[in-house]
């Protein structure tokens, strides 16, 4: 589908690819990891020629359709529906020309044509297929009447990943797609996914998404790219098999290099040795040292604890809380106890928002009390946190407004366990990235807080956390590692919290209660995400089974009508498998191929740039090297032209 060759992009002094090269296939879903900053999102951007590169080639295969999924959304006076169903250029080039030929008799064979392609991009049932996308990503019905204007970037950017879902590309290209997701809108995109018939190239930092879904993790690191097979913690295991052999043969080769060094010095000074002692030392110049993997930074901050509380934290009694004529909460009561820590679950709408922004003291209620237990301190974490600090202050003064009762070497330290090391303190907040704006909002709230967004102070010139701390989608921005070690601050953490979050393996590593939220009402899971998922379960097979018999009364088993549908169906599946299985086999075959001819054309241009290749004595394997490297090109451009062909070929079955 996509064959990126040895591409090399630079801004400034930083130096983003080195000869990067991979090669998407069809139908494969693939991870594309690395930390913040190492390049993930200028690679989407290179493969769509969004963004020029310094030397190398991408070629995307002929006819190419894709779905491209970024950050940034913009708003507009569209409906998100109008925006979902109308967003595909293509579809809508196809039904504006078949409107126009509609009642022209001379053009009714390009008409068929063009109804044939409406029909197979499913043209009749687009409106109803664009609202179960949107439903199954958090729309209400009804909701997506709003336009784009009146929808947050959160909704938007919703609202995007289902215009890119309806048109069903061949590759999709998604830039953390689960960002602004609740956690079940996550799980329903997740299955979206698993039944996807095109590529999917994935940047995310959830876990449990990516082992899921992935077939391949491509890992970006210090501007290089590394495949690897199977899903993330495949890749985790054979990373560090990796690294364990590398620092072996590093090792050795340390070793190595000290005995002939001690050589060197021993028998410099000898005319007798004077031709070893050269040929040591250029010996020494041409080895290549290996390098060993380098570690991730990560968040590393470790939580001091705070003051032990009362045995009831908080208490909710008879609240009620409405908006207009919506009631979410009508004599609602709930008691959180000291050490538990609860993740909210529930749909999207359920009440999830509104029950943590009660509990920390930004939203009151409408009637009903809201009692905060003895010797407790909260603080709130909103999942926009990083909007709402004062852009004009230095990073550093950011954190001195959040806990003035601490040293400024304290400071320093607390910044630099949250990236934040050397000038980067005295940048301002306003040039900061997403992910660094979410670190430091985090770094203010664990070391002292500025309370509930600035509005609910902890004890007046304490440097201790509070006992009681509310998250809202705290892991939203930051990289794998970060998530992790969050997640140990959090596991250590002996107060009380609540938290929402999408990333079901980040829950995992420190909750020990679930709270599902439904129809005003909160019902509770003991245990961590995984524990109550399968608790769930077993609650289910009750209503599938009652589905499923209303179904069969509706469509009975043995309709004769139904028979002779299936059949049909059958023969049509049978005879494009027929088909099409030794295109697949032979395309299987050529891209296999030309995976080979890229690793020995690398190989020859890497014997190529070594100058020794072109003393007089190395003529003849100059002229060998030369002929082979050619061979190569002629080999490789005649596959990718037969590429083009049999996934023309594949492609014209399939939509038969």
């Amino acid at each position: 589908m996509i064959f990126v060759e040895k591409i090399n992009k630079q801004f400034g002094s930083k130096i983003i690819f080195r000869d990067v090269s991979f090669h998407l296939r069809p139908k494969e879903k693939v991870g594309l990891v690395g930390e913040n900053g190492t390049g993930k999102t200028t690679l989407f951007k290179v493969i769509m020629g969004k963004e020029p590169l310094d030397s190398g080639q991408v070629t995307l295969r002929k006819g190419l359709r894709y779905g491209l999924l970024e950050q940034d959304q913009e708003g507009g006076k569209e409906t998100a529906l109008e925006r979902v169903v109308q967003g595909d250029p293509y579809f809508m080039q196809v039904k504006n020309e078949m409107e126009k030929l509609e009642a022209d008799q001379k053009f009714q064979d390009r008409y068929g044509e063009l109804q044939h392609e409406f029909e197979r991009l499913g043209g009749y049932n687009r409106e109803a297929r664009a609202k179960t996308i949107l439903q199954g990503l958090g729309f209400k019905p009804g909701q997506w009447e709003n336009s784009l204007d009146r929808l947050s970037g959160g909704w938007r950017m919703r609202v995007e990943l289902s215009r890119i879902l309806l048109q069903q590309p061949d590759v999709l290209l998604l830039d953390e797609p689960s960002n602004h997701l609740d956690l079940q809108s996550v799980i329903w995109l997740e299955s979206f996914l698993q039944t996807y018939e095109g590529s999917v190239l994935l940047i995310s930092h959830d876990r449990k998404f990516l082992n899921t879904l992935a077939t391949r993790i491509f890992e970006l690191d210090r501007a290089a790219l590394t495949v690897y097979s199977g899903n993330y913690d495949d890749y985790e295991q054979q990373k560090e098999a990796q690294r364990a052999q590398l620092e072996s043969e590093a090792a050795n080769q340390s070793r190595r290099i000290a005995e002939v060094e001690r050589f060197i010095e021993r028998f410099r000074a000898k005319n007798t040795k004077a031709t070893q002692v050269q040929s040591r030392i250029k010996m020494l110049d041409k080895m290549e040292r290996i390098k060993t993997t380098g570690s991730s930074k990560a968040i590393h901050f470790r939580f001091p604890q705070p003051l032990r509380t009362g045995r009831n934290v908080l208490e909710m009694e008879n609240v009620a809380k409405y908006y207009g004529d919506l009631k979410v909460y009508e004599n609602f009561s709930v008691t959180l106890e000291r050490g538990w820590k609860v993740a909210l679950a529930g749909e999207n709408g359920a009440g999830k928002s509104t029950l943590l922004k009660m509990m920390a003291g930004v939203l009151q209620p409408d009637s009903g009390e809201v009692r905060q237990g003895v010797k407790v301190s909260r603080s709130y974490f909103a999942q926009h946190q990083g909007e709402s600090l004062n852009f004009n202050h230095t990073v550093l003064e950011s954190l001195q407004e959040s806990a003035p009762g601490l040293l400024r070497t304290q400071q320093r330290n607390i910044l630099g366990a949250f990236l934040f090391s050397g000038d980067d303190v005295e940048k301002k907040v306003s040039v900061l990235s997403g992910g660094e704006k979410s670190r430091l909002a985090l770094a203010r709230m664990l070391c002292g807080s500025a309370g509930a967004e600035g509005k609910v102070p902890v004890a007046p010139g304490s440097s201790l956390p509070p006992s009681f701390i509310l998250l809202d989608e705290p892991t939203n921005h930051l990289d794998m590692r970060s998530r992790e070690h969050l997640a140990a601050v959090l596991a250590d953490y002996e107060g009380s919290l609540v938290i929402i979050s999408h990333d079901r393996f980040f829950l995992d590593g420190f909750v020990n209660k679930v709270w599902e939220v439904a129809d005003g009402k909160v019902r509770q899971y003991d245990g961590n995400y995984s524990e109550y998922e399968a608790a769930r379960s077993k609650e289910e097979p009750a209503e599938i089974r009652k589905t499923t018999k209303g179904v069969e009364k509706m469509v009975p088993a043995n309709s004769v009508l139904e028979k002779e549908r299936k059949r049909k169906e059958a023969e049509e599946r049978n005879l494009r498998y027929k088909q099409l299985k030794p295109l697949e086999i032979r395309l299987e075959e050529v891209e296999n191929r030309l995976e080979v001819l890229m690793e020995e054309n690398q190989q020859l241009q890497s014997d190529l740039a070594d100058s020794g290749i072109y003393e007089t004595e190395q003529k003849e394997r100059l002229m060998k090297t030369m002929e082979q490297q050619r061979n190569l090109k002629e080999e490789e451009q005649n596959l990718m032209e037969e590429w083009d062909e049999l996934t023309h070929s594949i492609e014209q079955i399939k939509k038969t």
